[in-house]
């Protein structure tokens, strides 16, 4: 009865927080007695926490009926394929780890360290819930799941997180954390510039005291052929250029971010293949849950070097974590 007077007399308000190395999205929905909704996102460089706490403080005052839900992040968060006690054993020490079970026989699971951890950090807010993004995965492709056997990826800014299923069965699951994977060779691609190469040890050669300063300025001031760009149209010309060599940089960065997540899903798939422990079975479909907007250098790597194929669907995770936080039991 209390819920239900709850729902009738205060506006619910839900805040769903997604946070990466860079930058934190802080989205909200208010849902009103009246049937109406409002929804709005703020983002924020992730080392101002003081304004982030500020500003979910602020939007958790209009009403006494709100909730905070978080994406882990945590380096420790996985998912196993039991539910079993003793199973559980077998993949990591259970008086460490918070699990909960699905209604498919398969967990997630965060270490109780690093959930202590992010309590701590948003101590001053409080948080309702925590979402795996393996739950978040499953959920999104509910559809896919309980088909034969595929492959999912949810691809966010700082990780990957990678499952296997078939027929609601979970066969593997892998949290690849984009920043503290090791890079290979491939990632020289992103040097492959037709500029001559600068070389950090010949500046970390240079001592400073010993620059002739009167010199450098008469070497500067031959430097005066940019007179040559006296023209509005050659200035054109020259800023056109310089945009187009920013541009081709920003491509070769995205090959390079591609890559590696391709490397990382190789490598994946490979100690799928490779774990005895596992019923390994040849994988031909991926489903990929893109949440930051890749291009498509990534479906051509997976489709080309493994002869996968390739379904990419939009995910705005925000919204999807919402969505979880709104279905949870009050």
């Amino acid at each position: 009865m209390f819920k239900f007077l709850k729902k009738i007399l205060y506006t619910q308000i839900y805040i769903n927080i997604i946070s990466n190395a860079k930058e934190t999205v802080v989205y909200t929905e208010e849902l009103h007695h009246n049937g109406s909704s409002d929804n709005y996102e703020e983002v924020f460089n992730s080392t101002n926490k003081e304004d982030i706490y500020e500003y979910i403080q602020s939007i958790a005052k209009k009403s006494p009926v709100h909730y905070i839900s978080i994406l882990d992040n945590s380096p420790s968060y996985g998912a196993i394929p039991t539910c079993s006690q003793e199973d559980k054993k077998l993949h990591y020490n259970v008086s460490d780890f918070n699990n909960i079970c699905t209604p498919n026989e398969w967990s997630y699971y965060t270490s109780k360290a690093d959930l202590l951890e992010l309590q701590g950090r948003y101590h001053k807010v409080g948080l309702d819930f925590v979402f795996s993004p393996f739950i978040i995965l499953s959920n999104f492709f509910k559809d896919k799941i309980a088909s034969d056997i595929a492959m999912y990826i949810l691809i966010n800014e700082d990780n990957l997180t990678l499952s296997i299923f078939e027929n609601n069965k979970l066969l593997f699951a892998l949290n690849l954390d984009m920043q503290n994977q090791d890079l290979d060779s491939s990632d020289e691609l992103l040097m492959d510039i037709d500029d001559e190469e600068l070389n950090l040890d010949d500046l970390a050669s240079i001592d400073l005291e010993n620059i002739d300063v009167d010199d450098d300025i008469e070497s500067i001031n031959e430097f005066d052929d940019i007179e040559d760009l006296d023209t509005f149209d050659e200035m054109e010309e020259f800023s056109q250029d310089m945009a187009e060599d920013e541009n081709t940089l920003d491509e070769q960065s995205d090959f390079g971010v591609d890559y590696h997540r391709f490397s990382l899903i190789q490598s994946a798939v490979n100690n799928f293949y490779q774990d005895k422990q596992l019923e390994s079975k040849f994988i031909e479909i991926v489903y990929i849950a893109d949440s930051v907007g890749v291009n498509s250098e990534l479906k051509k790597f997976l489709e080309e070097e493994m002869f996968l194929s390739v379904y990419i669907r939009k995910m705005d995770l925000t919204h999807e974590l919402c969505e979880l936080s709104k279905a949870e039991p009050k």
